[in-house]
């Protein structure tokens, strides 16, 4: 393997947000995150809401002094054009679409499972791990027997088919006509309660008794999808209030949009959601995720409203993409022991506090493996782009992604 041990100067600038809004809680438990509803876009203090109008800092304001690795450190730098494992990723070949039970549509039953798996050398998917179910256990038996007759197209190096590490998916299982009376109506009613519970204790403050509530019913096995969006919009709300950092919050978000949005009351939520993510993206520097989320906003149903008081920080995540000044974004790993982030510059470099199992780039019609040494620089040839960051680790671990668009060699 070829390394190439240079002195470098690689600036990191951390871009914080200087736009935090003072909060307040909803006055009555009415208004307190009703399906469908979130609070006011004034009365967040998540970091990336936007200011009030006109007072959105310019764009030098935006940067504060940040940290900056030694100019005269010897540093390990890896071509992954030259000493990356490139190869053709893994393609379907047939549908992987599973029929609805009859004994769960019979039971008016609905389900989400998210699962995590490698495909082999002859295109069988193996080592099956189930990352998220949500719904009764015929969904999960589903996709133990079905996943023997998934079919795939292996992925190869240099021509010869090689074993694809850590694809992912998820199955939703909903029927298309909603039924307002559900099958378990003990399990739905436990639910309202504890959920009214739980909005009580916001309004009187009393967090960390709602912590301990919040993590018991994570834990639990929520079956509706507008349970899963209620619990995911009280944790965000009680994630503000208690200070949590921006990285909580984007995994809450993007948990409470995992669904489908089949009616108009979800979906006019989703473009909310969707809008707060991207504020939250733009402040964590991950400013190519933020486009992506921004323009999945545009597409979608009751986004006019929200887009025009997006357009200053839209501004601002395109002319920081275009500076080339060094970027830096904290990412934590989900419950499926990945984390994705897409890269925007040249030059990057990953920290974590726990150990990496797993990284590669993927890059459209190719991938990219390589293995991870810490205080190691990896480079990126200018004519791959669009490349996402895909790291394995333990539900938790915090990593930190420098970005530069070159180093200078001293």
């Amino acid at each position: 393997m070829k390394l190439i041990l240079a002195s470098l100067f690689f600036t990191t600038l951390i871009c914080q947000s200087a736009f935090v809004l003072a909060t307040s809680v909803p006055q009555s438990e009415g208004a307190m995150l009703a399906e469908g509803s979130l609070p006011a876009e004034g009365s967040l203090s998540a970091e990336g809401s936007l200011p009030a109008e006109g007072s959105l800092p310019d764009e030098g304001s935006l940067l504060a002094e940040g940290s900056s690795l030694p100019n005269n450190v010897d540093e390990i730098v890896v071509d992954l054009q030259e000493d990356g494992r490139i190869y053709t990723p893994t393609q379907e070949s047939g549908s992987l679409e599973m029929s609805y039970p009859m004994s769960a549509q019979r039971l008016k039953a609905e389900g989400y499972i998210e699962l995590s798996y490698d495909v082999d050398e002859q295109g069988k998917p193996i080592n099956l791990r189930f990352t998220r179910i949500s719904g009764i256990d015929i969904f999960e038996t589903l996709i133990e027997k079905n996943i023997n007759d998934w079919e795939y197209i292996p992925a190869t190096m240099d021509g010869v088919p090689i074993v694809q590490k850590n694809l992912s998916r998820s199955f939703t299982f909903a029927l298309t006509k909603l039924s307002d009376k559900f099958p378990e109506p003990l399990m739905r009613r436990e639910f309202a309660h504890t959920y009214l519970r739980m909005r009580k204790l916001l309004k009187e403050k009393k967090y960390e008794e709602l912590g301990e509530t919040l993590n018991k019913m994570e834990e639990a096995n929520i079956i509706r999808f507008s349970e899963n969006r209620q619990l995911s919009l009280v944790k965000f709300t009680y994630l503000d209030k208690v200070g949590a950092s921006v990285q909580d919050k984007i995994l809450t978000l993007e948990r409470a949009i995992k669904d489908i949005a089949r009616t108009e009351k979800t979906k006019k939520s989703h473009s909310k959601i969707k809008a707060m993510l991207f504020k939250l993206y733009v402040n964590n520097q991950q400013y190519l995720q933020a486009l992506i989320q921004y323009n999945a906003l545009r597409n979608s149903d009751f986004s006019e409203d929200l887009l025009p008081d997006l357009a200053p920080l839209l501004e601002v995540a395109n002319a920081k993409l275009r500076s080339g000044e060094p970027l830096k974004a904290a990412v934590k790993v989900d419950a499926t022991d990945i984390a994705a982030h897409y890269l925007s510059r040249r030059m990057f470099k990953i920290d974590a506090d726990e150990a990496i199992s797993f990284t590669e780039l993927r890059c459209g019609d190719f991938n990219v493996s390589f293995d991870y040494t810490k205080d190691t620089l990896y480079q990126l040839p200018f004519d791959w782009n669009s490349c996402k960051l895909v790291v394995s680790a333990p539900e938790g671990t915090l990593l930190t992604i420098s970005e530069s668009a070159i180093y200078d060699s001293l």
